[in-house]
């Protein structure tokens, strides 16, 4: 067993001792096949995403798209579009056969293949539950050929400057982390055991360390941080760097409200169920009547909910409740497990419900990974929102939903949270800018990360560099940042943190260490359901003319002030 972890550790070090020639054909194969592996990963974390919301149906066609570009992965010359069937249809009966098939090289784990040929011809006499629990089923198997796929394709990826997929028996990692050699032979010397943990370290462990001196840091804090990168953010799901795991930005423009406090509006055209297509620029989500998100478990991490505009009406296992929006914000910790629903109702019959808000997903460490479940609410009236004035006059704001600017704080988080450990030195904050002011953001200590999402105006000049709208800008330089808005007003949501630097295994709504951790998580919920669920429906809202309040699992009431 301690072999079958070490060999492959073993031969990514004699892969990376030995020099080969590669042609440009075979670069171009292999940058697709880390796209299809990607491609992969992001269909089975959808499909794993939806069996919590028992929509099985789309998990179904999710996982079969699933298998399909990673099986494509193995391919001489991967298709860089792999198209069976129309969106929203299963492709026909045999087209993972063929796929197979033309493989010279088939993975071991292949019977996942033929489980889900037999599954869709079994589709129409089975019963709903004896559907979802095969589905739930071969979801999992489909992680494990997944996982298998990267380790044993073990790819060189030339946009890493060189270095290679390192293939993270954590769940939904595979491509996602990189390790550079002399790391490596680094955790080989340490230790005998180190080679099988290798594979599980996080980007922060395998970055290689500056040797700076304490000169060149108080340089750096003094003269300003340099971006280490920018990149462009698409769509809802922002990427984010240790302590984060992601951000989601919805923005919805939705109409009127209906007497159910859902859209006044034809739902023709619209995958109820999981709609995400953005028809109208807007969204029902997984909601059926009202959008939103009914009933899902949690467990591991954190979420931190930034409401911007329109409301939120929140219920959990806990017995707790909430009504909330206009820029307060919900902290919750999920630690051992919840269930909660997250639902959008449209208040306004007379005029349309616009919705803005972040939802940022925050790891908690292994130590406080199965702490009992908490949520606390920051009122809009409690959140600082700093204000900042130019040379010229120009004004800027900084809004707190955690961490200090200028001697400010917001409330403090949960008491388990990443956020509260001394030193972590987390902050999430927005600052808005009127066009062409400036501001600076303050040096933080060594070791934190900070990354700058641009998502409204033109662009900015951050540090100097010039960068435009949905950008983000990555620092690992702990120097203050310098921001100017470029011709119109601007606004940058800011996450920073000290990377808590353990192995992440993530799948659907469950984040832990390791792969074990994640099943038994599946396991746990279907046996305890996390509490079980006291509400009426999956996706309960509250009266209209009820404003914003919040009732603990105490039955404590509270109304912000």
């Amino acid at each position: 067993m301690f072999w079958n972890r070490v060999a492959p550790f073993w031969h990514l070090l004699d892969t990376w001792g030995s020099t080969r020639n590669v042609s440009d054909g075979e670069e171009m194969s292999n940058n697709r096949r880390i796209e299809a592996l990607e491609h992969g990963r992001s269909l089975l974390d959808e499909a794993t995403e939806n069996i919590t919301f028992e929509e099985f149906d789309w998990a179904f066609e999710e996982v079969w798209a699933g298998v399909a570009s990673i099986l494509n992965a193995f391919h001489p010359h991967p298709a860089e579009t792999l198209t069976l069937a129309p969106k929203g249809e299963v492709p026909a009966p045999g087209s993972l056969f063929r796929i197979l098939a033309a493989l010279p090289r088939a993975p071991k784990n292949k019977r996942i293949v033929a489980d889900l040929e037999k599954l869709r011809g079994e589709h129409s006499r089975l019963s709903a539950e004896a559907f979802g629990k095969r589905v739930e089923q071969i979801v999992f198997e489909a992680w494990l050929l997944h996982d298998e796929c990267g380790q044993s394709l073990q790819l060189e990826d030339d946009r890493l400057d060189g270095r290679l997929i390192v293939p993270d028996p954590s769940p939904g990692r595979v491509g996602g982390r990189v390790i550079e050699r002399r790391t490596a032979l680094k955790l080989l010397l340490a230790s005998s055991v180190m080679p099988a943990a290798a594979c599980s370290k996080i980007e922060a462990d395998s970055k290689p360390v500056a040797e700076a001196s304490a000169a060149k840091v108080e340089k750096t804090r003094l003269e300003g941080a340099k971006a280490k990168r920018v990149s462009q953010i698409q769509g809802m799901n922002w990427p984010t760097s240790d302590p984060f795991l992601f951000c989601a930005y919805h923005q919805d423009d939705y109409p009127t409200g209906n007497e159910n406090m859902g859209p006044a509006a034809s739902l023709d055209g619209r995958h109820i169920g999981r709609d995400f297509e953005g028809k109208d620029n807007w969204r029902m989500y997984h909601g059926r009547d009202v959008p939103g998100f009914p009933r899902h478990p949690h467990r591991g991490f954190e979420t931190v909910t930034v409401v911007r505009s329109g409301m939120l009406d929140h219920a959990d296992s806990l017995g707790a409740t909430a009504r909330y929006g206009a820029g307060d914000v919900q902290w919750l910790t999920a630690g051992g497990g919840i269930q909660h629903a997250e639902m959008f109702p449209l208040l306004r019959s007379d005029s349309p419900n616009p919705l803005e808000l972040f939802q940022i997903w925050m790891n908690l460490p292994r130590s406080n990974k199965m702490v009992n479940a908490h949520f606390k609410m920051l009122w809009s009236e409690k959140i600082p929102r700093i204000p900042v004035q130019d040379s010229k006059g120009r004004l800027s704001e900084i809004t707190l939903a955690a961490g200090e600017f200028q001697g400010h704080r917001p409330p403090t988080p949960p008491p388990d949270s990443w956020a509260s450990q001394p030193g972590s030195d987390v902050a999430i904050f927005t600052v808005r800018m009127e066009a062409g002011a400036q501001v600076e953001l303050p040096a933080v200590n060594p070791g934190t990360w900070r990354s700058l999402y641009l998502h409204r105006g033109v662009g900015a000049k951050v540090s100097g560099i010039s960068v435009g709208n949905l950008q983000r800008v990555e620092f690992e330089e702990s120097g203050p940042i310098s921001l100017e808005a470029l011709g119109a007003e601007t606004e940058i949501l800011v996450l920073q943190g000290r990377p808590i630097g353990e192995p992440v295994a993530k799948r659907g709504p469950f984040v832990m260490n390791t792969h074990d951790e994640i099943q038994q998580a599946y396991r746990d919920y279907q046996q305890t359901q996390f509490g079980g669920w006291p509400w009426q429906g999956n996706g309960p809202v509250h009266q209209r003319t009820e404003g914003r309040f919040a009732i603990h699992p105490d039955g404590r009431r509270e109304e912000p002030v």
